[in-house]
């Protein structure tokens, strides 16, 4: 769902460009193909891009961490560049959200960086490597995965190693995700659903031995929502054994809150194979508002939902989500942008962890992107 986010934050924070026209990017459309592991790559002729981590984690005396990783592409001018075109010009740009939660202490910390593209922000083509400053994502033999990441001034850092434990998800048909109206207004996303994660955690000057599992997605397309999203919500949700399922749900809002037809999710069994549900397979439910239900921030003053109930009748699951902190807000220096974002705890027919995103709860993004 962070295409939509993308497009906001990079169009308020990036370079202004000429106007382009939309046909100049390409498009993802119904009969997409994939291939891996070049499809782990840059795609520049679309528009927008992202590569994202998240998880919980545990340390060798049982405290608990949630993280998350995002490196965001945006696209500022199609096509190749022009002979005498400066090599100074800004044909991308790159944005990236950087953010620890502490369980115990009940914070998160947040950063955030923002260059061209540049030998300090890049992102290869036909392999998956990205490198935004001093953070960098890159996958190895076996498809294992290498994150490194920090950031000094608010004393906190990563060095994850990262292996799949089930094969690669496409969602949607194929990799084909649609987000409703016309069929080009789509995005190729895919997931490893379930990573095993080991490594270190820097943490105000002392460095963690961490476990845990972690969630990959990467999507791109050149499309925006449509007209009438006030916001969404994102869950990725890994179930513990002996359930051993993950869920993907997202649910677009539209001004009063009613979840759009073109909300869907995608339940990962436990050999790997996807299952595709649509809007009628699954309800989505939040509480009346109040202290159990919702949490407000401080800083912009939204109220976000803080207790779900999720069931998909067709294998009878049935599924309480609760977050481990209520301040998990991010709030974008560069774009004044504020969104939710944190770990999860799952209870109900199934126990297990996860991650939520929640977006418009701080203003209607209608209109804006």
């Amino acid at each position: 769902m962070r295409t939509g986010l993308l497009a906001l934050l990079l169009a308020a924070a990036a370079p202004q460009e000429a106007p382009q026209e939309a046909s100049q990017w390409k498009s993802i459309e119904p009969g997409l193909t994939l291939g891996f592991p070049a499809d782990h790559g840059a795609h520049p002729a679309y528009q927008t891009e992202w590569w994202y981590l998240t998880g919980q984690l545990e340390d060798e005396s049982g405290a608990r961490f949630g993280f998350q990783f995002t490196v965001f592409r945006r696209g500022l001018q199609p096509g190749a560049p022009n002979a005498d075109e400066s090599p100074l010009r800004a044909r991308q740009v790159f944005a990236g959200h950087l953010a620890l939660t502490d369980v115990a202490r009940a914070e998160t910390r947040v950063a955030e960086r923002l260059q061209r593209n540049s030998p300090l922000a890049h992102a290869a083509e036909g392999e998956l490597e990205v490198v935004l400053e001093d953070w960098s994502l890159w996958r190895g033999v076996r498809d294992e995965l290498t994150l490194v990441a920090a950031d000094p001034e608010r004393a906190f850092g990563f060095e994850f190693a990262l292996r799949p434990a089930k094969p690669l998800v496409l969602h949607g048909q194929g990799g084909y995700s649609h987000k409703g109206g016309a069929p080009g207004n789509a995005a190729a996303y895919v997931s490893w659903t379930r990573l095993a994660l080991e490594g270190t955690l820097a943490l105000d000057g002392t460095e963690r031995i961490v476990r845990g599992t972690a969630w990959f997605d990467h999507e791109f397309g050149s499309s925006v929502l449509p007209e009438g999203v006030d916001g969404w919500d994102w869950f990725g949700l890994q179930l513990d054994e002996p359930d051993g399922r993950e869920l993907m749900l997202f649910i677009l809002r539209d001004a009063r809150g009613e979840p759009l037809e073109a909300s869907a999710a995608t339940l990962v069994e436990r050999d790997g194979t996807a299952r595709v549900l649509g809007r009628a397979d699954f309800t989505l439910a939040t509480g009346t508002p109040g202290p159990d239900t919702s949490w407000t921030s401080p800083i912009s003053g939204a109220t976000y939902p803080a207790r779900w109930a999720i069931a998909v009748p067709s294998v009878a699951l049935q599924l309480e989500i609760t977050p481990l902190v209520s301040d998990c807000e991010l709030v974008s220096r560069a774009t004044a942008i504020s969104y939710w974002e944190g770990p999860v705890a799952v209870t109900g027919s199934a126990t297990g962890r996860g991650y939520a995103e929640l977006t418009g709860y701080a203003g209607s993004l209608s209109g804006r992107f």
